[in-house]
């Protein structure tokens, strides 16, 4: 949870970096255990987003596993509906229900569909999956709390290919212009989407001149670097007349090996690439131990 220390001193102790290490290599175990050779499954937009998901949910925000609708809470809303294994991943990690779940991934009556639904799923603010149309909410969500003058604020995590939609900038235009300095928009840029490679297609760049036009508070951070995240929110909620996005630069599949290599948006693991990427995840997990024994 954020408070008044964090923000006056955001530099991370070596145990809160080991910590957020560690929460984001159980996230990608439970995201690879969401689907073996059974499911196609959106691996590679669900790893990329793992670190901002571990710093939001496990350092930064304001939220409370035991009470998914506590009125002071900050509201975490996933533009990108189709990255939904890694806000389940997110919210079983913080306790938000039994991580057992995971099991049922995308089964009838399971808690945890194909995209956020937020009737389902305890700790989903809205039900999102098409792209383009959650982002307005969540600028609709800052704006009730700039009315209210609540102590809550507003993160909204886009994909760079969503940044494709007229809705986005819509909206983006609508939150400048009243001035809700309330929302922090995080994109995941790992420059790829569902047909591949977004550059020499319909690309979105200069991405942060884009931002910069429609009057926002623009930040570029590498978005696996766990201090260099807290940084960027750190920055962006001391804004105090605009909004504020983090651009965060991020690597399709990234922290599983095999997936890195793929750069696939979405597929499903044979029986032999499931035991694969357990060995990593076995590996990274002796490495992270030892660095928190050193």
């Amino acid at each position: 949870m954020l408070n008044l220390e964090q923000m006056a001193n955001p530099i991370l102790k070596p145990e809160q970096l080991n910590e957020l290490a560690w929460r984001a290599h159980r996230m990608r175990r439970h995201i690879v255990g969401m689907a073996t050779d059974r499911l196609k499954l959106h691996f590679g937009g669900s790893l990329s987003m793992v670190e901002i998901l571990a710093v939001l949910y496990f350092h930064w925000m304001r939220h409370d596993p035991q009470n998914p609708d506590w009125p002071e809470r900050d509201r975490f809303i996933l533009s990108k509906g189709h990255g939904a294994p890694g806000l389940y991943a997110a919210l079983g990690e913080a306790g938000y229900f039994s991580q057992d779940e995971f099991r049922a991934y995308r089964t009838i009556k399971s808690i945890l569909q194909g995209h956020p639904d937020r009737t389902k799923t305890p700790g989903v603010e809205v039900s999102s999956g098409s792209l383009g149309t959650a982002f307005p909410v969540a600028c609709g969500l800052a704006l009730a709390g700039q009315m209210d003058d609540a102590g809550w604020r507003v993160y909204a995590l886009l994909g760079d290919g969503e940044c494709n939609e007229g809705s986005v900038w819509e909206a983006a235009q609508v939150a400048s212009n009243l001035h809700l300095s309330r929302i922090t928009a995080i994109i995941d840029r790992n420059q790829m989407s569902s047909y591949g490679l977004m550059r020499g297609r319909n690309d979105v760049e200069p991405l942060e001149r884009k931002w910069e036009s429609f009057n926002w508070h623009v930040l570029s951070v590498n978005g696996h670097d766990l201090q260099a995240i807290v940084n960027a929110l750190n920055e962006a909620a001391k804004c105090r007349d605009l909004p504020a996005v983090v651009i965060a630069n991020t690597q399709k599949g990234y922290g599983i090996p095999m997936m890195e290599k793929t750069g696939k948006h979405s597929f499903r693991m044979s029986h032999e690439e499931y035991l694969q990427v357990l060995q990593e995840l076995d590996d990274q997990q002796s490495k992270l131990r030892g660095a928190s024994n050193a």
